[in-house]
């Protein structure tokens, strides 16, 4: 959690933490300030001394974060911008003078969202102007760290965004519950036939009702369904007997917490290998909730659905290295600011990372063969409480066949 940040760098022996958003939107810059600061530099001491420079329209939002602040003028910018000329040397050297000023000398946390050269040559500016300055590269770095667990108030934005998440998919299968046949693809009443693209102007619509923003929702069938991450051809044909894969992540609109869930669909009729396939799937659903244990490691999840898989005849990343069909991906991750962030159920033996209390994480076991022309994942979004227990976010049927009108 956010409150952990101090006693990380204490841990961590860091001289500091620098912030950087350069006129955008910076996951980082919002969880250390708690504010949208589009252009700023935040410094924090590990001694909890905070402060921000921002540009003067930011004044209020500057003034919410609860820290000393100041424009970036109080610091002289005109004449660093006519002095330094590029914009890595301009952000270097305020970074340089200030942390000096504050005191920074040591490793310090860096963070911020820039393209390699320019926080390259930003880096090497302020550590002219501050020679003792040095970047800390321990990994996980200490924001990952603390994003791993959630306060109430993330929980509560979190819990929204799933609540959004829901509201799309049950009004999505609904939608799909009115259709009518038309050989072997669909019309909607009163309209031409059905097309992908217009299930994700329905999904979209729901997300704007609830205040929030969907991103690049998954909506894909048939030999896309089979490939984990083919975002679906929005021209193509609503099509019966055939899996639709639906995963969608909607999160705060203009930037923030996130949510995550998947479900499978199928039109009419399953044929028998998609019923079987989507069996398999949903079995490993519930093996991978049962085996979430706090203080077990995030890993151990993911080799309990291996075994199931395995023991089916399914190819895992386990038993086959590299594998694109079967099961090709881990059993899940962290949302929060970002739809995948820290921790991972699965990955290598060098994961050790346990389940912990207020991780909010995601279970999602799929198997895929796009040689086949199918491809099913149910992924649904747990919140690990304080007692050890789960809660399911994203509560939403799982049924994978919808009889059309």
């Amino acid at each position: 959690m956010r409150e952990d940040l101090d006693r990380l760098m204490t841990e961590r022996g860091l001289a500091g933490m620098v912030v950087l958003a350069l006129d955008r939107y910076s996951p980082a810059m919002y969880y250390v300030a708690g504010q949208r600061i589009h252009y700023g530099i935040y410094f924090r001491a590990p001694d909890g001394r905070a402060y921000l420079v921002h540009d003067p329209m930011e004044r209020d939002q500057a003034e919410a974060v609860g820290c000393d602040h100041a424009p970036f003028e109080q610091h002289g910018m005109s004449r660093i911008q006519d002095e330094e000329v590029a914009p890595a040397r301009i952000f270097g050297r305020l970074i340089g003078e200030i942390s000096a000023t504050l005191g920074m000398r040591g490793p310090v946390a860096v963070f911020g969202e820039t393209p390699v050269g320019f926080a390259h040559a930003l880096l090497g500016r302020a550590r002219e102007l501050n020679p003792g300055l040095r970047v800390d590269e321990s990994y996980p770095d200490i924001l990952a760290l603390a994003r791993m667990t959630k306060s109430d108030a993330e929980v509560e934005v979190i819990r929204h965004a799933a609540a959004g998440a829901v509201a799309a998919i049950e009004r999505l299968r609904g939608f799909l519950g009115t259709l009518r046949r038309d050989g072997q693809t669909f019309r909607a009443n009163g309209s031409g036939p059905v097309r992908l693209g217009d299930l994700r102007k329905l999904l979209n619509a729901v997300f704007l009702e609830h205040g929030l923003e969907g991103g690049e929702s998954i909506v894909s069938q048939g030999r896309d369904a089979g490939v984990p991450h083919n975002r679906g051809n929005d021209a193509e044909l609503l099509r019966a007997g055939t899996p639709l894969l639906v995963d969608i992540f909607p999160g705060e609109a203009g930037g923030g917490y996130f949510s995550d869930l998947t479900r499978t669909f199928c039109l009419g009729q399953a044929p028998e290998p998609l019923k079987k396939l989507y069996g398999d799937v949903h079995d490993a659903f519930r093996t991978g909730m049962r085996s979430l244990k706090v203080g077990a490691p995030c890993r151990a999840s993911q080799e309990a659905v291996c075994d199931l898989f395995e023991s089916r005849g399914h190819a895992t990343v386990r038993s086959r290295q590299g594998t694109e069909e079967g099961y090709v991906h881990g059993l899940g991750h962290g949302v929060g600011l970002a739809v995948h962030e820290p921790p991972r159920l699965g990955g290598p033996a060098s994961n050790t990372q346990a389940l912990e209390p207020r991780m909010v994480v995601t279970v999602e076991p799929g198997l895929y063969y796009p040689s086949r022309g199918m491809g099913a994942r149910i992924e649904d979004l747990v919140l690990v409480k304080s007692d050890g227990t789960l809660e399911n976010l994203t509560p939403a049927p799982y049924d994978l066949e919808i009889e059309p009108a």
